[in-house]
């Protein structure tokens, strides 16, 4: 069952891993209700967060432009309400408590199964007081 059908869900995924960005928005677009944006730097990320609301963003860690936490201090500084999942390769990292101080809703280790993403969505929506 995807999201209420009168408004779509807008999904920034944050990846410098192309192949990552394009499976998401193929399989979130196949369910009726998503629409997804990708962006492949966190300079990218924040131009789209300034442009544009979403109601999640799924980032990676790891950015050309953007290391660790460095990327979810400027989600949230820009979208303060909107749910972060981190999806990343570095999350058995001594930083994990950090992500949670962040504000970060959920994290998936790399590499994940596609329903683990949208089970994350789902669950985020739940947080977002905008939806």
């Amino acid at each position: 069952m995807g999201p209420d059908k009168s408004k779509k869900v807008k999904i920034l995924v944050v990846d410098d891993e192309e192949l990552i960005c394009w499976s998401l928005k193929q399989s979130f677009e196949k369910v009726e209700g998503y629409s997804v944006n990708c962006a492949y730097t966190g300079n990218d990320a924040v131009q789209k967060l300034i442009e544009s609301q979403y109601d999640v963003v799924i980032t990676d860690l790891n950015l050309p432009d953007a290391r660790d936490l460095e990327i979810v201090e400027k989600i949230k500084k820009l979208a303060i309400d909107t749910p972060v999942i981190v999806i990343s390769s570095h999350l058995s990292d001594p930083g994990m408590d950090n992500v949670k101080k962040q504000g970060v809703i959920k994290w998936i280790n790399k590499p994940f199964e596609i329903e683990d993403v949208l089970g994350g969505v789902k669950e985020a929506m739940k947080y977002n007081t905008q939806a």
